[in-house]
């Protein structure tokens, strides 16, 4: 690993900054807790520097906890406003539809779908900002 990433991943992706980057960019706040939950059980059990490897490599992934079709589907639910817009604000940025940013997950529930492409693009964001 070279001497700037292991000091960007020293000094930048803190929960407390991810954090501070979700409310800039005015995630709900019941997403934003359920993802900050999510976040908060990856570094405890892989730890601190692994955990920040992983974020930083993330890049426009689906994380794993939320590749499971049922869990995305739940997640939408509970957040369906939230996702909603965030689907239209991601056609008018990007100019392409939604299915068609979601080509990956075709096989997937369109509820899955939306659930998933929000939560890489914008966690996705979210490191981005960081760095």
């Amino acid at each position: 690993m070279r001497r700037s990433d292991e000091l960007f991943i020293k000094t930048k992706l803190t929960l407390g900054k991810i954090e501070s980057t979700m409310r800039e960019m005015e995630f709900e706040q019941s997403a934003l807790e359920e993802l900050m939950v999510f976040l908060e059980e990856r570094l405890k059990r892989s730890g601190e520097r692994a955990f920040r490897k992983w974020l930083k490599y993330l890049h426009y992934r689906v994380p794993e906890g939320y590749k499971d079709e049922q869990i995305a589907i739940a997640f939408y639910e509970r957040h369906s406003l939230w996702i909603e817009c965030e689907v239209i604000k991601l056609e008018q940025e990007t100019k392409r539809p939604w299915e068609i940013q979601a080509e990956d997950l075709q096989e997937l529930d369109p509820r899955a779908q939306k659930a998933q492409l929000v939560i890489r693009h914008r966690l996705s964001e979210v490191v981005l900002e960081l760095r």
